[in-house]
């Protein structure tokens, strides 16, 4: 089994976040490597040796579900016509507003390790947000190719 991971969600689901924390952590996490891939193939081919956080797989599925996967619901989430497909994905499923709560369990979840608390202290109660913009013709074809 692969020690790499996927966090996914709706967007505001704090992916961007979890990236950065993770990767503070000492378990790298890229976020949103998705972005440009015209291909779930070459989206797999990208992501094959690394763990990602992103936003795509309640629009295009889990390309590796025998990976560990965070899947992380928000009640309030813009696009909620999406939340059935985050439903189907294998994962540990967490509410948004249950994260804090639930960190250590996420953690080992994803990691096998237990939680270092002084830097989920650091990163408790910061608010990441990303400006990279997204390749729409691209999430579009990505989108139409696997929703056949």
């Amino acid at each position: 089994m692969s020690d790499k991971f996927f966090i996914t969600g709706l967007p505001r689901s704090r992916t961007a976040w979890f990236s950065a924390f993770m990767t503070a952590s000492g378990f790298p996490c890229e976020h949103e490597l998705i972005n440009n891939c015209e291909t779930i193939e070459e989206y797999k081919e990208k992501v094959k040796d690394l763990s990602d956080s992103n936003t795509a797989f309640a629009f295009v599925g889990n390309p590796y579900p025998e990976r560990k996967t965070l899947v992380i619901h928000r009640d309030d989430a813009p696009h909620k016509e999406f939340l059935i497909n985050l439903d189907g994905i294998s994962g540990l499923h967490v509410n948004f507003n249950d994260i804090h709560n639930r960190i250590e369990e996420i953690f080992f979840y994803l990691t096998s390790s237990p939680l270092n608390t002084k830097v989920y202290n650091k990163f408790k109660m910061l608010n990441i947000t990303t400006m990279e913009e997204m390749n729409n013709e691209a999430a579009m074809r990505l989108y139409d190719a696997t929703n056949k």
